[in-house]
């Protein structure tokens, strides 16, 4: 059927049909790319999840390792996933050019560089984009399988063997040796599992497994439940396509409470309830949302007295807001640099990398990224619940550790046609722009008969 551009939201040309009385072909996964492509998508996911478990392996029991060691191994891996990601598509490279560009201006208005702040934007990027050209939905099916067996089955190798795990795997010694810890932070101790390796209080899941908090091949266990949750939400979205669905939500809640993990498990809750809706919020309002969350905290942060609370969910966001009304207006603006630890708030510490416009326009290009299908959506939108939630109580989205599967993840959904889609509609049109409320609604109800 003819289409012409005023009929299409967003302005995006179908994937088939006429554009503008030209024929536009149908386009329902990208060529198949080189061997070797593949063979660096699965070799950087893979170790991006492991390096640092092989690091220390190596500094227990072979030679000494240092922060540089760690610098170098993410460099190579994101590297690699750049010349994976490469094509003669400009988007990628505009990004980029884009992006360092302004973070240039603001070490030069700073008057001191940082570089970390720019490696946590290349890697999703990298892996983003080299998802994108690979297209292939049953990688990263399998990539989810296999990282989450690895997890689990090295998880269980620490909880049932601790002795034997810390003649080879010394944790505390690894990130002493990065300078990550000071021996003043570990009480003198040099051998052992990292400090949030044990729950000062009882367990909240399974509480008779006591009070070990595996951290498998993450070395800490926060990466855990962030692990649990990505692997959770992929088979909830991918469903009865993915023939592993259930045996990967068994492995995402097997590591949840390996950990005790309290937040992979509330999150897991929280995007299963939103699950519904999701179809029915258009992305201008999961635009806003992270800044009318940082508006509400810093109010409360302003009129609280309290400057913390105890170890749970409540006492995090006490943090968060206690964290948030101590930046000075020029750290906000991105212009000032600050001495104020801001692991603990994934919102204070993206302003103060980025600064509130550089934030803005990373999180607005997030949200309104193109996607093939409609129902990519439901993936997209619970990436988005997940990072809304951790950035209330910790920077770790940024860490590669985990990123590295994510961002492949949110790639892959939005490039590919799912099984189930392929067959209810034909044909596919890109969503571009539009918003997930009259995709979805286009589709005659396709995602809840999915």
């Amino acid at each position: 059927m003819a289409r012409s551009a005023s009929t299409v939201p967003g302005g995006i040309p179908p994937r088939s049909g006429t554009w503008d009385g030209r024929p536009v072909p149908e386009v329902e996964a990208a060529a198949p790319c080189a061997t070797h492509v593949r063979l660096l998508a699965i070799a950087t996911v893979i170790g991006a999840l492991v390096f640092n478990a092989f690091l220390c392996l190596v500094n227990t029991r072979f030679m000494g390792t240092a922060d540089r060691h760690v610098i170098l191994t993410e460099m190579a891996i994101v590297g690699c996933a750049f010349l994976a990601a490469m094509t003669r598509k400009p988007a990628l490279y505009v990004f980029v050019a884009v992006f360092v560009s302004y973070m240039l201006m603001l070490f030069m208005l700073r008057g001191q560089v940082n570089p970390k702040a720019v490696r946590d934007i290349l890697v999703p990027l990298a892996f983003y984009f080299m998802a994108i050209r690979l297209a292939d939905i049953r990688l990263a099916d399998r990539l989810v399988l296999a990282s989450a067996l690895i997890v689990v089955g090295f998880g269980f190798f620490e909880y049932l063997a601790l002795d034997t795990f810390l003649d080879y795997f010394n944790v505390i010694g690894y990130y002493l040796a990065r300078g990550t810890v000071t021996l003043d932070q570990v009480f003198g101790q040099t051998k052992g599992l990292f400090i949030s390796g044990q729950r000062p209080e009882p367990r909240t899941i399974l509480p008779f497994l006591g009070q070990h908090r595996v951290s498998s091949v993450f070395l800490e266990p926060v990466s855990m439940g962030n692990f649990a949750v990505i692997v959770y939400a992929w088979a909830l979205f991918r469903g009865r396509d993915f023939a592993g669905r259930w045996l990967a939500v068994a492995l995402a809640f097997t590591v949840i409470a390996l950990a005790d993990a309290r937040f992979g498990l509330y999150t897991c809750v929280v995007i299963t309830l939103l699950y519904p809706f999701y179809r029915f919020l258009p992305r201008i309002v999961w635009t806003v949302l992270p800044f009318f969350l940082l508006a509400v905290l810093a109010s409360w942060g302003i009129t609280s007295l309290s400057e913390g609370g105890p170890n749970d969910l409540a006492g995090r966001f006490a943090v968060t807001a206690h964290i948030l009304t101590r930046l000075d207006l020029s750290v906000v603006l991105g212009i000032g640099t600050t001495d104020q630890f801001t692991a603990d708030s994934g919102l204070a510490y993206s302003l103060t990398a980025f600064g509130i416009f550089g934030f803005v326009a990373l999180w607005t290009v997030f949200v309104h990224a193109p996607l093939a299908e409609a129902r990519a959506w439901l993936f997209h939108s619970m990436m988005i619940v997940y990072l809304l939630l951790l950035m209330l109580i910790s920077d770790s989205f940024y860490s590669i550790k985990t990123a590295a599967l994510m961002w492949f993840l949110v790639g892959t959904a939005g490039a590919c046609r799912t099984a189930a889609q392929s067959r209810r509609l034909q044909p596919a049109e890109s969503v571009g722009a539009r918003a997930p409320a009259e995709v979805l609604g286009s589709r005659r109800g396709a995602i809840g008969r999915s």
